[in-house]
């Protein structure tokens, strides 16, 4: 197994780099533009082979990162069906399943924070990008994208066993690892029918009009980036569960 995690230490963005040892086939999940260099590097220096850029949900910075990459490793870009981008290659449906070399990855399509969003199954573990974080979700905007987002986690996820692994697309104050017996122990959300309309309850008192402003946060005396959080006006801040 050939497994790499990669974090942008400033926005806290995961990409995961999965590969067959023996072949030297490899998949990348969600690129993030600042670390296609390290990336590129990193791959070389390993002899690997791009195969498939897979994106768990649309941003343009991301899509970009990965159209760029596609173009230099002429690897294919692949996202859900309904990501409407001239870029992709493949279009994944719910229950899909990607080869690369002798492994295996399969697709669960989890929209709610996105339609398009979708999470992969490799081995033992999860990459659910923005779907679910370290016990914490992002906001949804209306409470039809939070039943359906709840529905996701509740039909597509938590129904794997609870040794299962899950890596996020985005660390949640400094966590970048879960699994799905912590999420089951400690989120109470997912135990009732109207688990839903609590998460867009707790949205609602936490994210007002002035939410989205840029702040500004003084860095404290040796503090490393990553301990910094910065909320700029597209970004959305995790909710804890």
């Amino acid at each position: 197994m050939i497994f790499r995690q990669l974090c942008h230490a400033r926005k806290g963005t995961l990409s995961y780099l999965l590969g067959d040892p023996v072949t030297r086939e490899a998949v990348l999940i969600d690129p993030v533009p600042e670390l296609l260099d390290s990336l590129t590097r990193f791959i070389h220096e390993r002899g690997l082979i791009l195969t498939y850029i897979l994106q768990t949900h649309y941003t343009k910075e991301q899509f970009a990162a990965g159209a760029q990459l596609r173009t230099g490793s002429g690897a294919r870009m692949v996202a859900h069906e309904s990501a409407r981008d001239e870029a992709l290659d493949l279009r994944l449906r719910h229950q899909d399943v990607l080869y690369f070399g002798e492994e295996r990855l399969q697709v669960l399509h989890t929209p709610g924070q996105s339609p398009c969003a979708v999470t992969y199954f490799w081995e033992d573990r999860l990459f659910t990008g923005k779907t679910l974080l370290v016990n914490s979700t992002l906001p949804c905007s209306n409470t039809d994208a939070a039943r359906i987002l709840y529905q996701s986690i509740t039909q597509h996820l938590l129904t794997f066993p609870g040794e299962t692994l899950v890596y996020p697309g985005l660390e949640n104050k400094g966590r970048r690892l879960t699994s799905i017996e912590e999420i089951r122990r400690k989120d109470q959300w997912f135990h009732n029918q109207h688990g839903h309309r609590e998460m867009l309850g707790k949205y609602s008192r936490l994210f007002s009009k002035d939410a989205h402003k840029t702040r500004h946060i003084v860095k404290k005396p040796g503090a490393s980036d990553e301990e910094v959080h910065r909320y700029s006006p597209d970004f959305k801040a995790p909710v804890s569960l």
